[in-house]
């Protein structure tokens, strides 16, 4: 199966090292963004991005010293280099070689730059939401510049890894980019609910962990089918038949 995560906007200062690198595949569409970003002063950014003005000058440097082919000296696998509260749940820097080889064959993050990332391809730095409204020629935001090309690049990982199902771990705004009436298998999204004082919550950030717990569950069991999912029981989650329906599935604590 393949898993499909939203990226971060935290990053690590210092990434792990990576036991092996790739590079992103779809190069001309990402130096294509970063055109039109560096073209962006950071002030223009703060009003874009709704950021703060460290923020604002932060990612002005980062777009300026953007540079093509990445490489292992100018860049860091995507899998070590997010931080945020998925990839604390994911904890990737506690993976085996062959954990992240298994990893990098089933997991794909979905992203504002790049498109679609497998774990060890390498990135820089960089802040862009897929939400942003960012004008890229004819494209009025990111979901028209993307257009089907996510989809497309998605299709092809399915039939290269022979996957009957896609889970579904990343957020809304991520998979809008994805048109999955077109996927080549069947999505199957994932509900986390919290039992606060009876009453069943969805709790975001709480959300967003439990995401990467899953994801590593299903990297370190190898899961084949959404099916071997029912045992997942990390950190006190277990699965809900009642709440759940054929291509929904709900876990609760």
């Amino acid at each position: 199966m393949l898993v499909l995560l939203s990226p971060s906007k935290n990053l690590h200062n210092v990434p792990m090292a990576s036991p092996r690198h790739s590079l992103p595949r779809m190069p001309e569409e990402s130096l294509q963004l970063i055109t039109a970003l560096r073209k962006l002063k950071p002030a223009a950014l703060h009003e874009l991005m709704d950021i703060n003005d460290q923020l604002s000058r932060l990612n002005y440097n980062r777009f300026q010293a953007y540079t093509w082919p990445h490489t292992a000296d100018n860049a860091t696998a995507a899998i070590y280099t997010f931080r945020g509260e998925v990839y604390q749940g994911f904890d990737a820097n506690t993976m085996t070689k062959a954990q992240a080889e298994q990893a990098d064959k089933y997991v794909r993050i979905l992203s504002g730059l790049y498109g679609v990332l497998r774990p060890l391809d390498l990135i820089q730095p960089y802040r862009l939401e897929m939400s942003t409204e960012l004008k890229t020629g004819k494209a009025k935001n990111l979901y028209q510049y993307w257009g089907h090309k996510i989809t497309d690049l998605l299709n092809a990982d399915i039939e290269a890894t022979k996957s009957k199902e896609v889970i579904n771990l990343a957020s809304q705004e991520y998979m809008a980019a994805v048109q999955v009436a077109d996927l080549k298998a069947p999505v199957i999204d994932i509900q986390f609910l919290e039992d606060r004082n009876g009453k069943l919550q969805f709790l975001s950030y709480n959300a967003k962990r439990s995401r990467g717990w899953m994801a590593r569950y299903i990297v370190d069991h190898k899961i084949k089918k959404s099916g071997e999912l029912k045992g997942f029981d990390v950190q006190g989650y277990s699965y809900s038949e009642e709440l759940s329906e054929p291509r929904k599935m709900v876990f609760v604590r």
